[in-house]
Formats: structure tokens, C-alpha cells, sequence
């Protein structure tokens, strides 16, 4: 466990000492979770005049949304890991002070669930929207609000949503299409 606190602070030192004002206004596009909602209308508003078929993964969008929320809500209340500004002498958030605790990185869980969602129904981005992902959960270690196990906790847990999402869309849309009788 030293070994990851270690290796977690030598992160977090280094991406706040390459802090500069063309980073930060990068990694600002990621700071708010309604940036996946701009994704998704983009992507089905491209995919709609590129195929003249609207695709949209309403449900299993919703099925990740919320059950990104749910996971790390609860995993954030059992571990209670203050964030790093507040832990780690040295360290300082370069955003407004985020509220709660920091294990698991509810941004990274959001953007990966998300992502596998984007990716599947919109495989030519897929490469795109998984980069997103990615550089949302950088951002999170760039501005000293979580650690990079955060982080990486939170791309392992929004990957398990994501793809549990998909499959539920799928029982969804089955029982929706089976006759009634």
C-alpha cells in the first residue's frame, strides 16, 4: 500500500508542477459531467446525417449514467479517502475546492461508463470517445483532486457499468420487442 501512496504523490507532484495556463483551460473541458451529454448529441447528430438513421443509446446511456452515480456514490461513502489538496502536504487543487471524498474518482467512473457506451454504438469513434475518457480522468490527477489510483479505480469500475449497461439495454429492447399475449 506504500508502494501505490508513493507512486500516487510522485504523480500528483509531478502533474502540478507542468501546470500551465494552456493545460488547465484543456483539461477544463472535462470538469463538468454534462461534457458526456454534449458527446453523445454530437455523436448521434453526426451518425444521424452521415446514415439517415437516428442511433441513439438512450437506454443504455441512462443505464450507465446512473449506475456510475450509484457505484461511486457508495464506494466514496464506504472508503472516505480524502482527496489529495486536503491530505498531502504541498499538493493544491487548481479548481474550486471539490466537495466528498475521493476513492473512487466519480469523474473517471462517469467518463469510462460512458465511454464504453459511445464506443459500442458508435464504433468509428470508438477511438475518440475511450481518448475522452482517458483525458477525463487525467484531468482529475492535473487539477490535485484525486489520486491516480482514484483514477484508475475509477476507469476499472465505469468499465464494468458500461459494458453491464449495454447488456441491459439488450434484455431491455428484447422484452420490449417480445409479443404480448
Amino acid at each position: 500500500m506504500q508502494f501505490i501512496q508513493m507512486m500516487d504523490e510522485t504523480a500528483l507532484f509531478f502533474f502540478q508542477s507542468i501546470r500551465l495556463d494552456v493545460l488547465t483551460a484543456f483539461f477544463s473541458i472535462f470538469i463538468k459531467l454534462e461534457f458526456w451529454y454534449v458527446v453523445a448529441v454530437v455523436l448521434s447528430i453526426y451518425s444521424f446525417i452521415r446514415t439517415k438513421t437516428f442511433r441513439a443509446p438512450v437506454v443504455s446511456y441512462f443505464l450507465a449514467w446512473n449506475g456510475a452515480i450509484t457505484c461511486f456514490s457508495f464506494l466514496k461513502g464506504y472508503f472516505h479517502r480524502p482527496r489529495p489538496f486536503l491530505a498531502i502536504k504541498g499538493i493544491i487543487s487548481a479548481i474550486p475546492m471539490p466537495h466528498g471524498y475521493s476513492f473512487p474518482s466519480g469523474h473517471a467512473t462517469m467518463a469510462a461508463a460512458i465511454a464504453i457506451v459511445l464506443a459500442y454504438h458508435f464504433p468509428k469513434a470508438r477511438y475518440f470517445v475511450v481518448s475522452l475518457g482517458l483525458l477525463a480522468g487525467i484531468s482529475r490527477v492535473y487539477f490535485g483532486v484525486h489520486y491516480p489510483s482514484d483514477v484508475l479505480a475509477g476507469w476499472i469500475l465505469g468499465t464494468i457499468v458500461g459494458v453491464l449497461s449495454l447488456w441491459g439495454e439488450k434484455i431491455i429492447l428484447a422484452i420490449n420487442r417480445s409479443p404480448k399475449g
